[in-house]
C-alpha cells in the first residue's frame, strides 16, 4: 500500500507542481493498471483516495465513516456473486479506479480553489457508492442502478451520521453518472468530476481499450446484441469525442492532452492509409477491418508520430 501511496500522491504533484501533466497520465493509468493485477480493494482506493483529495487536511470524521462503510458495501456485494460471475465492466476494480481517479480530480480541485476539503472528501465518496449495487444487466428503466445506488448510500450516510445537505451531494453525483447523460442532471463541478472520474480509466490510452472489452463481455452475458461493437475502434474514436470538454482540474491534470493525443493518432493513421477522408472515422473503420494485432500496431506507430 505505501509505494501505492506514492505513485497516487506523484500523479498531483507531476501535474500540479512539476508541470507535467501527461507524465502525470502515465503515472495514472501505471497505478491503475497494477492496481488491476491483484485482487479488487475498494476499501484500499478509498483510503488514497481520500489522501490524495483532501492531502494534509483532515475531513470530518463523519464523511471518513461514510466513505470507508460505502467502501465495505461495494465489497460485500461483489463478493456476493457466484464466483466468475461479478460483471466483467462494473466489476469492484471500475470502483476502485472510479475512486482513484476521483481522489486526483477532487484533490486537483481543491489545491485550485474549487471545491473545499469537505466537499472533495465527498467526491470521493460518491465515486466508492456510484456504481454500489450494479447488477451487470441491460435495464430498459434509465438510471434504475444510479438510484438505487444512490439510495443505499445515502442511507449509509445516514447512519453515520452525515448531515442531510451532505447526503443530497451525495445523492446528486451518483446520479450524475447515469447513462446516457442528462445535462439537467449535471449542474455543479462535483457533478462534472464524478462524470470524468467515472471515465477517468476509458479516457486512458491502454486500459481504456481493455476496460471496453470488458465491458464488450458483460453486455453480451447480458444478452445485449453486437455487443463486441462497444470494442472496436469506432466505438472508441466515438466514446472519445463524446466526452464534454475536461472540467479545470481535469485539464491540470492533462485529461484533455491524453485524450487528444489518441485522437490524433488516429487522424496519423488515416493520413498513413492515405484514406480518401482524413478523419479520425475513417481510420477507425478501416482498423476495423484488419487483423487486430496489425491494426494495434499501425495505431502504436501513429501514436509515436502524434
Amino acid at each position: 500500500m505505501a509505494a501505492a501511496a506514492e505513485t497516487s500522491i506523484e500523479v498531483l504533484d507531476l501535474a500540479l507542481r512539476a508541470g507535467f501533466p501527461v507524465v502525470a497520465m502515465r503515472q495514472a493509468e501505471h497505478a491503475m493498471l497494477a492496481q488491476r493485477e491483484g485482487p479488487p480493494d475498494v476499501a484500499g482506493a478509498v483510503t488514497l483516495a481520500l489522501q490524495d483529495a483532501c492531502g494534509d487536511q483532515s475531513p470530518s470524521a463523519a464523511v471518513q465513516r461514510t466513505a470507508h462503510a460505502i467502501a465495505e458495501a461495494v465489497e460485500r456485494h461483489g463478493a456476493g456473486f457466484p464466483p466468475g460471475a461479478e460483471p466483467a465492466y462494473h466489476d469492484r476494480h471500475h470502483q476502485a479506479e472510479a475512486t482513484r481517479a476521483m481522489g486526483w480530480l477532487a484533490g486537483a480541485a481543491r489545491r485550485r480553489g474549487l471545491l473545499d476539503t469537505h466537499q472533495a472528501a465527498l467526491a470521493v465518496a460518491a465515486m466508492a457508492a456510484h456504481d454500489l449495487l450494479h447488477d451487470g444487466r441491460v435495464h430498459e428503466e434509465r438510471g434504475k442502478l444510479e438510484r438505487a445506488s444512490a439510495d443505499a448510500a445515502a442511507t449509509i450516510a445516514a447512519a453515520q451520521d452525515l448531515p442531510a445537505q451532505d447526503i443530497a451531494l451525495l445523492r446528486r453525483m451518483v446520479l450524475a453518472t447515469t447513462w446516457p447523460w442528462a445535462e439537467h442532471e449535471a449542474p455543479d463541478l462535483a457533478c462534472h468530476l464524478a462524470r470524468e472520474a467515472d471515465l477517468f480509466g476509458s479516457s486512458l490510452p491502454v486500459l481504456g481499450p481493455h476496460l471496453s472489452r470488458l465491458l464488450a463481455r458483460e453486455l453480451s452475458m447480458a444478452g445485449q446484441a453486437s455487443a463486441d461493437s462497444v470494442a472496436s475502434h469506432a466505438a472508441r474514436v466515438a466514446l472519445l469525442k463524446l466526452m464534454p470538454p475536461a472540467t479545470v482540474p481535469a485539464q491540470a491534470l492533462g485529461l484533455d492532452q491524453v485524450r487528444a493525443a489518441q485522437l490524433e493518432a488516429y487522424a496519423g493513421v488515416a493520413r498513413r492509409l492515405g484514406l480518401d477522408e482524413a478523419s479520425e472515422e475513417a481510420a477507425a473503420a478501416a482498423l476495423d477491418t484488419m487483423d487486430s494485432a496489425d491494426a494495434e500496431a499501425l495505431l502504436a506507430w501513429a501514436d509515436t508520430q502524434a
